[in-house]
């Protein structure tokens, strides 16, 4: 992980799977900076990390499914949030390969110092 927090941008998001135009001005914003040098991070906590269980992930556009294949490819890093993940019964092994599961603490962690955008 880059320790320079000022070229640091993370996307705190809840949005639900059912609204992919915000879900794709997150991952349209993500590539952007990312292509800028800076280090992303997108956390997803309450309904959003239902978007990236495989069996919702696979109903998603095609347009959706590619944003945030290239996210991953681009090393942004998608976080679920673990207590989210247990409110909505989603399983660690349920998830698209390339998202990391995450502890509230590490949000914080990486929020420390960087510009934060909740969406």
């Amino acid at each position: 992980m880059n320790e320079d927090k000022d070229n640091r941008v993370v996307f705190f998001i809840t949005t639900s799977p059912s609204e992919e135009d915000r879900i794709q001005a997150v991952l349209r914003l993500s590539l952007i900076a990312s292509s800028l040098g800076y280090e992303v991070f997108i956390y997803l906590a309450l309904h959003s990390v239902v978007t990236v269980r495989k069996n919702t992930f696979e109903k998603l556009s095609s347009t959706t499914r590619d944003m945030l294949r290239d996210a991953i490819k681009n090393n942004i890093r998608i976080m679920a949030c673990k207590v989210a993940m247990e409110g909505f019964n989603v399983k660690a092994e349920e998830l698209i390969d390339g998202v990391i599961v995450a502890e509230p603490k590490d949000l914080f962690e990486i929020a420390k110092g960087s510009v934060l955008l909740s969406w």
